[in-house]
């Protein structure tokens, strides 16, 4: 197998058996579809070269390794770098599959323009948001208190205390996202789970706060320049991995909790055209974008930036 970039460059890799690969995955894999329902469990074969649009930065680094290191020697590859009209380019046949948006992205483009023949085919990764705190080390239960107004600071341990104020990002979306995150760590709970893609999902408020287990003040604020001043001055603060990079904090070492790859709704994804429906290569692409080997190395190469969709159980 071969794979060229978008300047027609040629590289090789080391020859690997294919992976061992049934058909019966690819029901499965069709129940990833966000939009029209396409069964690829049987169709064309797929013998010229696979053109995929592909973001740049992590998704390239991620596509890149599972083109050289899991796919069949059988399989050729081409990588172009997406751009904002790539799906339209997928939907009219200048290319065969995209790898650059998460799911409320592709959604909305898909909304816009009507592209009924596009089908999300693999889950992947997640740029996960994550928690917090310049005071305190851990989220474990704890009976200490602050900040209640009524009664003195009573602190004994390091574990984020109740009455804690916890800054989220003030956009819509990211006050979302870091509730969903405070609710997967058993510090909030919501009026619904985790997971759900439509625009209420998408946009929930303090008003979808059922209870706050840890009393929890939450705050919406806008980062801009002032990002280390709220880090050091409120007691945690929900950042996505560009934000928490600028201010020297790692997510796999500095997080107190991170959000869940599994059913996220910003999962990135393949899509497909319909047209490739049983396309062996489309197949073995998504397959091995899911596997324990590139969960495994989403773990090693990216600390926490970039998780894997998979959950520990699934591998």
């Amino acid at each position: 197998m071969k794979w060229t970039d978008g300047n027609n460059t040629t590289r090789g890799r080391s020859v690997r058996a294919p992976l061992a690969f049934v058909l019966a995955t690819a029901i499965a894999l069709a129940g990833c579809s966000s939009g029209t329902e396409v069964n690829y469990e049987s169709g064309s074969s797929g013998d010229d070269t696979l053109v995929v649009h592909v973001g740049v930065g992590d998704d390239r680094k991620i596509l890149e390794y599972v083109v050289e290191n899991l796919l069949p020697d059988s399989i050729d590859v081409e990588l172009v770098e997406a751009t904002d009209n790539s799906n339209a380019k997928i939907a009219s046949g200048e290319g065969d599959l995209a790898y650059f948006q998460h799911i409320p992205a592709f959604d909305a483009d898909v909304a816009e323009h009507s592209y009924d023949n596009l089908n999300v085919v693999s889950k992947a990764n997640v740029v996960p948001y994550a928690l917090y705190s310049s005071r305190w080390t851990g989220i474990a239960d704890t009976e200490d208190q602050v900040n209640s107004g009524l009664v003195e600071d009573s602190v004994t341990g390091s574990n984020l205390p109740h009455g804690s104020q916890v800054v989220l990002p003030s956009s819509p979306t990211g006050f979302a996202r870091g509730l969903y995150l405070l609710q997967s760590a058993d510090l909030v709970t919501l009026d619904r789970p985790f997971g759900g893609t439509s625009t209420a999902d998408l946009t929930i408020s303090q008003a979808n706060v059922l209870d706050s287990q840890r009393h929890l003040s939450l705050v919406g604020l806008s980062y801009d320049n002032y990002l280390r001043s709220i880090y050091e001055n409120y007691d945690a603060v929900v950042l996505n991995p560009r934000d928490a990079e600028t201010i020297g904090l790692e997510p796999a070492k500095d997080a107190l909790a991170i959000e869940p790859g599994p059913d996220n709704p910003y999962a990135h994804v393949l899509v497909a055209p319909s047209r490739l429906a049983g396309d062996h290569r489309v197949l073995e692409l998504a397959h091995a974008l899911e596997s324990p080997r590139t969960a495994q190395f989403l773990e090693s190469e990216f600390r926490g930036t970039n998780i894997p969709v998979a959950s520990a159980e699934s591998r």
